[in-house]
């Protein structure tokens, strides 16, 4: 509780988001370039509000802000004061879902936003250089451009960046995909792995050195090893950046060494739950985070996998036992976590991890070189650039013989608990009979399955996409998606990062139908990255700027497992705006319709009024244009007459969506109103019989970070 509060007291005032701020502080991190944009850390030093009258006690630690049209990329260590507006953290509110905001609080950002530049505000100033903060990530950029300068290839200054620096800014979504495709993440990116494998080679190295002094007592021996290994072990997590995970493994590593010095006698699994103690301590929120539950569930999977076998076993066997172990004990939390597990990771971890053990001291080796010695320090890089390209090529081989196999079916967290207890069974010793009934308790997790709507009935869900929309329905054996969320100027894809997860986590690898409503970007953003991640059946719009299979016009229907769908509008794009094409679906199982409509505005509201009469009479509505003033007039809602309505958009985002008219209008009217931005997602089941039940994201949510939590 105490950590909890120490975490809200350095929020945000509420009253202080989305107005200008003049913020002082130090760049710290690596910053990144994109176009006109420059995104970077700011340690904030002071933070003052023009006209509020008392400021808070407390800053936040730390802004994630952006600079658009920036002359300069802003260095570590460098001192500005800037206008910024700022927001709390925020993210995708969707059932199993990437919880942003906890990140956002686990990295110290307490606050993200803009820079303001303009000629009515304060010019951004740059102050004095700080004399310690930011030195070391000054030090890493530095160390990144050498690596650039070399004559390297693209992909391998991109890995021995973020193998060495913690550098992933070079990481693209290829090579991403090769990562995750082959379980090699860990390998690649610094995680708790490499601090360890780096600690437990120097614990190595130091004690054989030191058993070639006979004066020195064992004990001595190991607390020199220990000591040292926690000296290059820190030093590798600084030189990474000194990120979340990298913090994580050096407490480990400290716990474990420091444990060897004074407790000899513990056991490995008392280490273990000593090292747990101490990250929790230090870290509270890492209860939450999927990367503390893998390290320790691993460890844990590795100590009891060799605990009951007895006898010496050749190096080969226990590193083969050990990756059968890792790929047993960990499937389950792999199918939880992520919906997918790729087969041939056991073979390729059982090959990479003994390579990279070699390969990473010579690669820092190499990279000192670099910075003292580039004459030595140059050949080496390229050489060791080459073997990783080799390696690399070798990835996209085991990429293309056989992809990761994804889960059928939602994964419940009891079936994850019977499948580890059946790990459990499977890992005993030969010797124990009836070890394979471990394979019984697999059962619920490898055969999960969809649950689908009974015939007739159909559920809809209102994606949480931010500013732009997403809508998921589903009947008995169909699915079909309006709108594909939106797609920002830096590339960020909101299908990316809310759909495709969401889908994911239901099981959803198809869709029957992908209906882009019109070409505005916040509703048809996502198309590609849809197309290249799930199964299409066909692609339905109104606008000849959509790559579609059929264009959208009125007077198209169909019918899904008993449920109807009818297209509404348009009938002409001719001299149409954009916003006005939007096709409007109405879906009707005899006892309850819906009604999406996209971003029409006024004008068609009212030819549909004229149209279609009573006919368009709809039990819920989603509202037009996010709410906006221009659509959901007064004769609209009163011819459609809902009883729900349904808002998609962002949280305090710069339109004002919903306007203040249009929710006047609605609860005048005595109609329930839900909005993504205050609720998370929405999802509506409706039954063949027509009976209607909603639940939202925001109900499921517990942690006192959210955005969500915070205003209920």
């Amino acid at each position: 509780m105490g950590y909890g509060y120490w975490i809200q007291v350095h929020q945000l005032p509420a009253s202080w988001q989305a107005v200008d701020l003049l913020a002082t502080g130090t760049v710290v991190g690596l910053p990144e370039l994109q176009d006109d944009r420059c995104r970077f850390d700011l340690a904030l030093e002071q933070l003052t509000h023009a006209t509020a009258a008392k400021r808070p006690a407390t800053l936040p630690r730390t802004l994630r802000l952006t600079w658009y049209r920036c002359e300069s990329l802003p260095q570590p260590a460098q001192r500005l004061q800037l206008t910024v507006r700022l927001k709390r953290p925020q993210g995708f509110v969707n059932s199993g879902g990437f919880d942003y905001p906890l990140y956002l609080l686990s990295q110290g950002i307490d606050a993200s936003g803009y820079v303001r530049a303009s000629r009515a505000i304060s010019p951004p100033q740059r102050l004095e250089d700080a004399a310690i903060i930011g030195r070391i990530d000054r030090w890493r950029l530095g160390a990144l451009e050498r690596l650039q300068q070399q004559q390297l290839s693209n992909q391998g200054q991109a890995l021995l960046g973020a193998l060495l620096l913690g550098d992933k800014r070079g990481l693209d979504t290829i090579i991403w995909k090769t990562l995750r495709d082959t379980g090699t993440a860990h390998l690649f990116v610094i995680s708790g792995l490499h601090i360890g494998m780096l600690a437990s080679l120097c614990f190595g190295a130091v004690y054989a050195l030191a058993r070639l002094h006979p004066q020195w007592r064992c004990r001595y021996r190991i607390a020199a090893a220990a000591l040292s290994a926690i000296g290059v072990s820190g030093g590798y997590a600084l030189l990474s950046g000194w990120g979340v995970p990298s913090q994580r493994a050096w407490v480990m590593v400290c716990a474990v060494m420091l444990s060897l010095i004074g407790f000899r006698a513990m056991t490995p699994s008392q280490r273990l739950w000593l090292a747990a103690t101490a990250v929790l301590l230090l870290d509270p929120l890492a209860f939450r985070q999927p990367g503390f539950w893998l390290s320790f569930a691993a460890c844990a999977v590795l100590i009891y996998a060799f605990s009951g076998h007895l006898g010496r076993v050749s190096v080969i066997r226990q590193l083969l036992w050990a990756q059968i172990a890792i790929l047993v004990g960990l499937t389950p939390w792999l199918l939880y976590l992520f919906q997918q597990w790729p087969p041939l990771s056991p073979l390729i971890n059982l090959l990479a991890i003994p390579l990279v053990s070699l390969f990473l001291p010579a690669a820092l080796i190499g990279l000192v070189l670099l910075m003292v010695w580039p004459s030595v320090g140059e050949p080496m890089m390229w050489v060791l650039a080459q073997l990783l390209d080799w390696g690399w090529q070798g990835l996209g081989w085991t990429q293309q013989l056989l992809s990761p196999l994804p889960t059928t079916g939602p994964v419940t967290l009891w079936a994850v608990i019977l499948a580890l207890i059946g790990s459990m069974l499977l890992l005993l010793p030969r010797a124990v009979a009836g070890r394979w009934l471990g394979l019984l308790l697999w059962l619920p997790i490898l055969s999960s399955l969809q649950t689908t709507p009974d015939k007739g009935g159909f559920q809809v869900t209102l994606l949480d996409v931010g500013q732009g929309l997403s809508v998921l329905v589903e009947t008995e054996r169909h699915r079909l998606l309006y709108d594909a969320g939106p797609r920002y100027r830096s590339g960020f894809s909101a299908a990316e990062a809310a759909i495709i997860p969401y889908l994911s986590r239901q099981g959803i690898r198809r869709l029957d139908l992908l209906l882009i409503s019109h070409a505005d970007i916040d509703h048809s953003g996502g198309q590609l990255v849809l197309e290249s991640a799930l199964q299409l059946g066909q692609t339905l719009s109104s606008s000849d700027k959509i790559q579609a299979d059929v264009l959208c016009r009125a007077g198209q229907s169909w019918v899904w497992d008993g449920v109807e769908f009818r297209i509404l509008h348009p009938d002409r794009v001719q001299g149409v705006s954009e916003n006005n094409r939007s096709c409007v679906l109405q879906i009707d199982n005899g006892h309850h319709r819906v009604l999406l409509t996209g971003d029409i505005e006024v004008e068609v509201e009212r030819m549909l009024v004229n149209r279609y009469s009573e006919s368009l009479q709809s039990t819920t509505l989603v509202a037009a244009h996010h709410g906006s003033r221009s659509s959901t007039s007064e004769r609209f809602l009163e011819k459609v007459n809902p009883q729900q309505v349904l808002i998609s958009s962002g949280w305090l985002n710069r339109f004002g969506h919903p306007h203040p008219d249009v929710v006047e209008r609605v609860l005048r009217r005595e109609m329930k109103l839900l909005n993504t931005a205050s609720a998370g997602a929405i999802k509506l089941r409706i039954s063949a019989t027509g009976d209607s039940r909603f639940s939202t994201a925001a109900e499921d949510l517990w942690g006192y970070w959210h955005r969500l939590k915070q205003h209920q």
